[in-house]
């Protein structure tokens, strides 16, 4: 496991007849950003707190930078950062007593780090933290959780509260200086522009499960579409090919989603009298649409 930032062995966590995850086998190499993508309820945010300790798993294994999460949990959380999806902070602190507060916890702790993002997020560090705006808190947060040094970042949501301007800093800026220090990222999310600009390797998690793995190169790289304006209704056989895996019709446009054999599929479409014809790569949303049978829903 020396490579491997975080590994589970059929994770599984019940809340009484309802499992939340469900035999979760997953490996995140070291140095990556690894994004769990999947709807509201389908268990991410479960597994980055199994992997933090704040949730016990019902059955299954874990280990977090090689520590076993369950016989190790206090070890974990010295060298793992976590960001919950609704970070709690003492409303009564100000921005720099919760800094002060924070900081008694670790046995690293990185001031410059804190004073230079609070600076890029115009934190004031004097004003009490129920003053704040629930983007500033959770900018505060993610502070907090970057101050330690983490080697591995556990971000569920991170930049939920963000205005546009915000959330292109912390992806532009933030994300790509941690990733530039050899850090591992795994960032649980719904945001597809999000992960699409970030993530080395993406999981698509469906009610509990994760029903696909793989690099979000090879995904867009496997899944195409081809966009033709046919000059008359084409053959049915045409669109019966086992690397087709969907058809879409407006009038004579068809999209064309294909998974294998492109290139047959693509000059049987060009032998056929047509107006337009084009490839392009698959759209992440129609792709988790596919695996899941479910659309993500954008802000």
């Amino acid at each position: 496991m020396n490579n491997l930032a975080v590994q589970t062995r059929a994770l599984h966590k019940d809340y009484g007849k309802v499992s939340a995850v469900a035999d979760l086998n997953l490996e995140v190499p070291s140095g990556s950003v690894f994004a769990l993508l999947g709807l509201n309820g389908a268990g991410k945010s479960t597994v980055l707190k199994m992997l933090i300790g704040l949730v016990r798993p019902t059955s299954g294994s874990a280990f977090c930078l090689g520590m076993d999460i369950e016989s190790r949990e206090m070890e974990i959380r010295q060298k793992v950062g976590y960001l919950g999806a609704e970070p709690r902070i003492y409303g009564y602190m100000t921005v720099r007593q919760a800094v002060k507060f924070c900081r008694g916890f670790y046995q690293i702790w990185d001031d410059g780090i804190v004073e230079r993002y609070l600076d890029v997020f115009g934190l004031p560090a004097d004003t009490k933290l129920h003053q704040l705006s629930q983007g500033q808190k959770n900018q505060l947060a993610l502070i907090l959780s970057l101050a330690p040094g983490p080697a591995l970042l556990l971000l569920d949501e991170p930049t939920s509260g963000f205005d546009p301007v915000k959330r292109r800093l912390f992806f532009n800026a933030v994300l790509q200086e941690i990733v530039a220090e050899g850090k591992t990222v795994i960032l649980a999310s719904h945001q597809l522009e999000d992960v699409e600009r970030v993530a080395d390797q993406v999981g698509l998690m469906h009610r509990g499960r994760l029903v696909h793995t793989c690099s979000l190169d090879e995904l867009r790289e496997r899944e195409k579409e081809i966009r033709v304006v046919f000059q008359k209704e084409p053959p049915p056989e045409l669109f019966k090919h086992p690397g087709i895996v969907e058809v879409k019709q407006e009038g004579m446009a068809y999209r064309i989603i294909v998974s294998d054999g492109l290139e047959e599929i693509w000059q049987s479409c060009a032998a056929f009298p047509h107006y337009a014809l084009d490839v392009i790569s698959a759209d992440l949303e129609d792709i988790f649409l596919r695996y899941t049978g479910e659309g993500l829903k954008r802000d």
